[in-house]
């Protein structure tokens, strides 16, 4: 059964939205995937008044122009990334360079006689104005830096408080300080990649061990932390705009293959213990190949540019039982203790993109851009614990395809876009037989219990789709003087498709006696029926931004937003008639009065279930979601040296729509647990405030700032049950009041109500790259405090006990006190042409939660784990060699270069009372003791790259 809900937007609808935004937003620009070129042309001391400018593209021929005003000044807005020779009437400067988001001053200095028009001022000193905090990645630095695996994000940790984690089983998460990794977005080519359905903010990085963009064809990047600009939506953390490459007037390829594999890698502490108990780590291997090809349709007017990569991975699995010193050798232990032994897990994707471009007129360009992904990843249910069965297939595919239209003419440019997505989210088992975990406990009850292993099939069996048409429209007026003004609008119409089940199987919770050796049930539950939610949401967006040069020395970046979703959780659900009567009849509960209803049980603990019952009208969209973002930079000399800046800003994102699926999906089982979202709508905001210098050391750039993010509004499931006192039972503190009344599970609220804020004070030392110097080398060191009111310490969908402790904040353990990060490439260092590069990361460790139940059952509290420190150092060393049909290049990375141990997890159970253990006084002998890796170890990995 589906539950379906559509709202179509009318092409009248959509069409008033689009001519309400240019009438009442005049000027826009793009600077999402563009960039601008700005200055003042003189002749002697004088202003050259009316003089044409052009800036020509190096790659394709492409042409910007415009015309300088009475004070000489110039602005071209919509450039594409890139290098750049500028023209001023028959005299031509030296090449200039562009990266994406860069605003540059190029002053130029006329030259009577002349056929080279001067740049004066320092190149590098260029883009220092501006109040977004963040980091631009190079070409060089993506092409040339070491990487395990070819995702282009995981050089994003080198901005401020950006964090690009790798678990062990090879799943990304990207975050920024104590945010919601759903609140990240990318931008590529000016197009918003957000997951709308799922975590990790990201179209397909949630639950992958892929990529989500072929590498070889992004040209750059740029990531924003904090104070972006009114274009950027969808987005209250970290926001990535990327480029990616194009065609040119010649023809260029290449083809690359990277190997790596377990004889060159080395082991890990875990598998050195799976190897002593006998149980090898199997011989496993990842590739990945890839091609490009761009060139010419028709030289200076046309271009087309190709890219495909391919990932395929059989990666290592022992399977070990835990906690084995616990277990007798009688009953079911000797069989189960059988289930262990090696295996792989395999990984195959397929990345494809299309890119054509054409000039149709001088001041006319169009560009459209095709991009499929396919991907299949067989994976354990849990990495160590799972047995051979206990796997699913998991698959994500997507596709894109999208349209733009350029159009620039008496300082006007406007961009047009057309855009279709289509991603498949598809984890899926056959399994039939039922999902067992096995545990143990120290003192034999089912109080304190630890897993064992894992038999069985996996429940997982869902599907996930988002479908969407985008249309969008950007317009730039730099017609007033020191003014650049920008303005859009955006309207999107997206389906949801949400259906299957994450129960297709009994889960079973079987506790193993400690002396007998047969197990006995903890705990079942039930599998769930497939159920689905089919619904359509439309999203508007309107942004006014003016970037105000007011003298030489201050700029002001003013801008206002405004997001609008209709539907965005489903609002035409209606729960379910046997779920609404429960909370009008008499509470059956002990010590509930006569005449008390469940529902006044609750409300005497702070819950009116009433804002949770959805009647198919009672639910409303947010409407208020105004997002105003003012920075500002100051020049204190004019010589762009030292420039100081500021912002605030308040930046809104959306909320998965899975959570639609979870409520109707329980709700759908008779008898079973209450799932109910709250009627009034919000979305997730964060207010950012940032200030900082940025300061030229000689051949450095220097940057010190603070910046701090509040979060609010976050989504969060949590325990809605009350006793018939308003209270929580006999429960710990730490616990909700599982159950409902009799004869249904557990009551679950869904509202808008987690925070989270950090603080980072960093400072940043960069060193960009010539030719003359031959190298390059950068650093960013952030000091961080991160909080969150999230019972579990992270940014986790559920906060089972909020209600419990209002005002209460945790420490993060998604943010780590001290991360230092240095990169560096040089291709002149080393004799014979060798290119060496580096990364070094360097950190305190990450904090985990401790649960200590040592003073009894009733009286768990949850203590600060401190990890051990981070320590990464990678290596790369290449050798180009060129011929007459192009050039070779021969890599060697070696990650982890000093093999360092850097864990991922630990174990954060204190245990119970009864028997001392450990510094609480709890009865685990193993409280503190790693149990995952956080990074990899050293590892070898060889390259080859044919180029012409």
């Amino acid at each position: 059964m589906k539950t379906a809900t559509r709202r179509t937007p009318t092409l009248s609808i959509m069409a008033a939205a689009l001519a309400a935004a240019l009438i009442v937003t005049p000027y826009a620009s793009a600077q999402l995937s563009t960039a601008t070129i700005q200055g003042q042309v003189t002749r002697g001391s004088a202003a050259a008044a009316g003089t044409p400018v052009v800036a020509v593209n190096q790659l394709n021929g492409y042409a910007y122009n415009a015309v300088t005003r009475a004070d000489g000044s110039y602005i071209l807005t919509g450039v594409a990334p890139g290098t750049y020779q500028i023209k001023v009437g028959d005299q031509t400067s030296e090449l200039v360079t562009l990266s994406v988001g860069q605003t540059s001053q190029v002053d130029l200095q006329l030259q009577d006689g002349m056929t080279q028009v001067v740049i004066t001022g320092s190149a590098t000193r260029r883009d220092v104005a501006g109040s977004e905090v963040g980091t631009s990645v190079s070409r060089q630095q993506i092409e040339k830096l070491p990487q395990v695996t070819r995702n282009f994000l995981s050089f994003a940790d080198l901005a401020p408080g950006v964090r690009f984690n790798v678990d062990q089983s090879g799943n990304v998460k990207l975050q920024s300080g104590a945010q919601n990794q759903d609140n990240v977005n990318v931008f590529i080519d000016g197009v918003s990649q957000k997951n709308n359905i799922l975590r990790g903010g990201i179209a397909g990085l949630d639950s992958s061990r892929g990529n989500p963009f072929p590498q070889s064809a992004v040209a750059e990047y740029k990531v924003i932390s904090q104070n972006y600009k009114a274009e950027y939506d969808q987005v209250s953390s970290a926001a990535i705009t990327a480029v990616t490459k194009s065609g040119g007037n010649e023809l260029h390829g290449d083809a690359f293959w990277d190997h790596t594999g377990t004889n060159v890698t080395a082991m890990d502490p875990f598998q050195k213990d799976a190897e002593r108990q006998g149980i090898g780590r199997p011989a496993s291997s990842q590739d990945q190949y890839g091609v490009t090809l761009g060139g010419p349709i028709v030289k200076d007017k046309a271009h087309y540019f190709f890219a495909y990569e391919g990932k395929k991975i059989d990666s290592p699995r022992q399977v070990i039982a835990q906690r084995t010193d616990l277990l007798p050798n009688a009953g079911i232990v000797p069989e189960l203790l059988k289930e262990q032994g090696a295996t792989v897990s395999s990984f195959k994707e397929d990345l494809f993109l299309l890119k054509l471009d054409t000039q149709l007129t001088e001041d006319q360009r169009v560009e459209a851009t095709a991009r499929i992904r396919r991907e299949t990843d067989v994976i354990p249910e849990d990495q160590k614990l799972s047995t051979a069965e206990n796997v699913l297939n998991r698959s994500n595919d997507e596709d894109r395809f999208d349209f733009k239209h350029e159009w620039n003419t008496h300082g006007f440019l406007n961009e047009a876009r057309l855009g279709y997505e289509k991603y498949t989210w598809n984890p899926h088992s056959t399994a039939t037989r039922p999902y067992i975990r096995y545990q143990v406990s120290p003192s034999n009850t089912d109080n304190n219990v630890v897993d064992v292993i894992i038999t069985g099939g996996s429940p997982n069996n869902q599907y996930r789709q988002q479908e969407g048409k985008l249309a969008q429209d950007d317009l730039t007026y730099t017609g007033f003087k020191g003014h650049t003004l920008k303005g859009g609008v955006k309207v999107k119409h997206i389906t949801y498709n949400l259906s299957g089940t994450a129960f297709a199987v009994d889960k079973l919770y079987e506790r193993i006696d400690t002396v007998t050796g047969q197990p006995s049930i903890i705990r079942t539950e039930p599998a769930v029926p497939a159920n689905g939610v089919d619904f359509s949401n439309n999203q508007y967006g309107l942004y006014l931004q003016d970037d105000w040069q007011y003298n030489d020395k201050l700029l002001l970046n003013l801008g206002l937003r405004y997001d609008y979703e209709d539907n965005m959780l489903n609002d035409h659900y209606v729960t379910p008639a046997d779920r609404v009567a429960i909370f009008d009849k008499q509470d059956p509960r002990d010590g509930a009065p006569a005449g008390q209803t469940y529902a006044q049980s609750l409300a005497k603990g702070g819950v009116n279930i009433k804002d949770y019952i959805s009647t198919g009208n009672s639910r409303k969209p947010f409407k208020n979601a105004w997002a105003p973002r003012l920075g500002l930079s100051y020049d204190l000399f004019g010589d762009r040296a030292s420039v100081l800046f500021a912002g605030w800003g308040r930046a809104y994102d959306r909320t998965i729509a899975n959570h639609a699926l979870d409520e109707a999906q329980k709700n759908a089982q008779s008898g079973g647990e209450i799932w109910m979202i709250r009627n009034d709508h919000k979305m997730a905001y964060t207010d950012q405030y940032s200030l900082g210098l940025r300061q030229a050391l000689g051949i450095w750039n220097g940057e010190v700032g603070y910046t701090n993010s509040r979060s609010h509004n976050q989504f969060n499931w949590f325990g809605g049950n009350r006793d018939p006192k308003g209270g929580w039972g006999t429960q710990s503190p730490i616990d909700p009041l599982f159950g409902s009344v009799p004869g249904f599970g557990t009551l679950v609220l869904g509202d808008f109500i987690t925070q989270a804020k950090t603080d980072n004070i960093y400072l940043k030392m960069d060193k960009p790259y010539t030719k003359s110097s031959t190298w390059s080398l950068g650093a960013t060191y952030t000091y961080s405090r991160g909080e969150t009111t999230n019972k579990e310490w992270t940014n986790d969908i559920f906060n089972w006990t909020y209600g419990r402790y209002p005002y209460a904040w945790n420490p993060s353990t998604d943010v780590e006190k001290h991360r230092l990060v240095v990169s560096g490439v040089s291709d002149g260092v080393l004799p014979w042409g060798l290119m060496l590069s580096g990364k070094v990361t360097l950190g305190s460790g990450l904090p985990y939660r401790i649960t200590d139940c040592s003073k009894g059952f009733a009286q768990c509290v949850s203590a600060k784990g401190e990890a051990n420190a981070f320590h990464q150092v990678d290596v790369g060393l290449a050798k180009d060699v060129g011929f007459r049909y192009g050039h070779v290049a021969l890599r060697l990375d070696v990650l982890n270069l000093f093999n360092s141990i850097n864990y991922g997890g630990y174990d954060g159970w204190a245990g119970g009372p009864g028997n001392p253990q450990n510094r609480f006084g709890g009865d685990n002998k193993n409280l503190g003791t790693p149990n995952s890796v956080g990074g990899p170890m050293r590892t070898l990995k060889f390259s080859a790259r044919y180029a012409f």
